[in-house]
């Protein structure tokens, strides 16, 4: 198969200062056969593993990072690492940096992949907010490493919609047990409820103080050329989300 570098990235739309790069991959244009076809970029879905670190390369290549990104073991919780220096522990679903060239990346199929920027300094993070993440307080303790949130900027990108994504009561009282403000993230519908996880992200950024918000506004249900999604197909392959300082 011949990848097709123009189909490998979205770039971010936010008003981030021009040494900050960021943005999203595609799932087209990589090396997987199905079903992580094409450009699955997670070791942790069941892949060929040449395949992934041959759509990892053609992407760094695209890109021209200069360094490889600190790809993160995700395990759905709040542990955020730095990687100001290369951690030997990958553990996490957040990381941030202040050096350059270091590139903050977090893998998704459904949750919701948030970027974060200080536009007063070389500052960024990337989050990976499924909605365990989002109940256990990921992105209250992400906000806390910035020095003030009035120069931070944040860019949602694509996730799961409300439309397509169901939960049980179960989750639902985990949200409202995390924060009462989060209820009107969700739609009931006889004994289950539909969660909007793009909205219980910006409900709490603006509750942290934040109000430069963007977001993508795509659904990675939906767009089945596009994205991976987990709830639509199961096993299938991973977008990544990155941010770095150029």
């Amino acid at each position: 198969m011949i990848c097709n570098k123009k189909k490998l990235w979205m770039d971010a739309k936010w008003p981030a200062p021009k040494n900050i790069k960021a943005g999203v991959s595609m799932r087209m244009g990589g090396y997987s056969k199905h079903p992580y076809n094409e450009l699955n970029l997670s070791l942790n879905v069941g892949d060929n593993v040449n395949n992934v670190k041959k759509n990892r390369d053609a992407l760094l290549t695209h890109l021209n990072l200069p360094n490889d990104p600190i790809w993160l073991e995700q395990t759905h919780d709040r542990k955020i690492l730095s990687i100001d220096d290369i951690p030997k522990n990958l553990k996490a679903d957040a990381s941030y940096t202040t050096q350059k060239n270091r590139v903050c990346v977090v893998t998704t199929a459904d949750c919701v992949p948030i970027l974060l920027c200080d536009t007063k300094k070389n500052k960024v993070a990337a989050i990976h907010a499924g909605w365990r993440g989002i109940c256990k307080g990921i992105i209250e303790d992400t906000i806390k490493i910035f020095s003030s949130t009035k120069s931070l900027i944040v860019w949602i990108g694509p996730c799961i919609s409300q439309e397509h994504y169901q939960v049980s009561k179960d989750v639902y009282y985990a949200f409202l047990e995390h924060s009462k403000l989060l209820e009107s993230a969700f739609k009931k519908d006889d004994d289950h409820w539909h969660c909007s996880l793009s909205d219980a992200v910006k409900i709490t950024l603006i509750n942290l103080g934040i109000n430069q918000i963007y977001e993508s506004g795509l659904c990675t249900y939906q767009m089945h050329n596009e994205f991976f999604s987990y709830r639509r197909d199961g096993e299938t392959g991973r977008i990544a989300t990155m941010i770095w300082i150029n």
